[in-house]
């Protein structure tokens, strides 16, 4: 099939002609390197994060006082003569003084003195089983997250890779069980930097009008920032399920909304044999953002071009022919028919006093 190339000759007396000149498709240069980039698409977006923690204390005495609060594991004995506390333990555990009873007798009073057998000895500390209890956890977090990816397209499949950063708040943790006397845990920091990278898995399911519709899956790792001690942290992967709604303004550019929902955990090891803690962290997330295509042909040199259609220009200094866009990136531009919106002037919101009806 040979393309033709429209030569318009304006006339002094301002008729226009029109002349045609067959081309031969192998005349016309496509550059190779944009043929091999416009199979890859870069997204950059924002949104909101929500957060959920929960942890249950299971195996643990839960301890408190008027200032703070800590844990010490439960080993099927009553609270001896002399036992750890541990503070922090959602994110940095930490080995308070250990707790030695007689104590209580000779110095003045410490925040840890012993809470069983002697009411009178507790001072403003109070000791619960977790166990019986059914004792654990459960606070908020939001971030404001800055994503940005590139994947690779072919046909309705893509894949690619991904990475994320987190401007996170947590709020304290409520307890699971009411009307005991439990304060909410309050984590020693309130905000934090998280960074993930991930391998991102998609299909475009389903085309309505100018929207697509792909089911997302991410595959990675969360790192949570200094505020969490990693030697004593092992991590789950993560994994991210989404629906990506692209509003496709044309074939090279889409603002896209995506929901999506992260499952992820992950385990705190209490120093000096203090067992380790379960703990979850999934995130209800909803991101904004613009993925483009890398056009495979470029824009007219010509300042005044703005064709709608993709056509053909012939360099007046070297006469090399290649297919070139008037329009940018941004517009819609079918390159069968050339239009740039589907509705008329007459429907269109600029046009809402109906002052002009075309």
């Amino acid at each position: 099939m040979k393309y033709r190339i429209l030569i318009y000759l304006v006339l002094c007396s301002g008729v226009s002609l029109a002349q045609e000149y067959p081309i031969d498709p192998d005349e016309i240069y496509r550059s190779p390197v944009r043929a091999v980039l416009n199979q890859f698409s870069i997204t950059f977006s924002t949104g909101y994060n929500a957060t959920t923690y929960s942890h249950d204390l299971s195996g643990y005495y839960y301890l408190q006082t008027d200032t703070e609060q800590f844990i010490t594991p439960d080993t099927g004995q009553p609270l001896g003569a002399s036992f750890p506390a541990y503070r922090n333990w959602l994110n940095d555990p930490t080995l308070a003084d250990t707790i030695i009873v007689n104590d209580i007798y000779d110095v003045p009073y410490s925040p840890l003195a012993n809470p069983v057998g002697n009411p009178e000895l507790n001072q403003g500390l109070s000791t619960y089983n977790a166990d019986s209890l059914n004792l654990g956890f459960k606070g908020k977090g939001w971030g404001i997250p800055i994503n940005l990816g590139i994947r690779y397209n072919y046909q309705n499949f893509r894949i690619g890779l991904g990475m994320s950063l987190e401007f996170h708040t947590i709020k304290s943790l409520s307890p699971t069980v009411s009307d005991m006397g439990i304060r909410n845990y309050e984590p020693n920091f309130k905000k934090a930097v998280y960074f993930s990278y991930f391998l991102n898995l998609g299909y475009k399911f389903y085309d309505f009008w100018d929207y697509s519709f792909a089911a997302e899956l991410e595959l990675g790792k969360n790192k949570m920032g200094k505020n969490f001690n990693s030697s004593l942290m092992s991590q789950g992967m993560l994994v991210n399920f989404g629906i990506s709604i692209e509003k496709n303004l044309s074939e090279y550019f889409r603002v896209i909304v995506k929901p999506s929902y992260d499952f992820k955990n992950y385990s705190i090891n209490i120093p000096e044999g203090g067992g380790s803690i379960q703990h979850k962290n999934p995130a209800f997330k909803v991101n904004v953002g613009i993925s483009i295509t890398i056009p495979e042909i470029p824009r007219s040199p010509m300042k005044s071009d703005h064709v709608q259609l993709k056509h053909l220009y012939t360099d007046p200094q070297t006469g090399r022919v290649s297919e070139v866009r008037g329009q940018p990136i941004w517009k819609h531009q079918n390159p069968k028919v050339g239009q740039n919106h589907r509705k008329l002037w007459r429907y269109k919101f600029k046009n809402r006093k109906k002052m002009n009806p075309y």
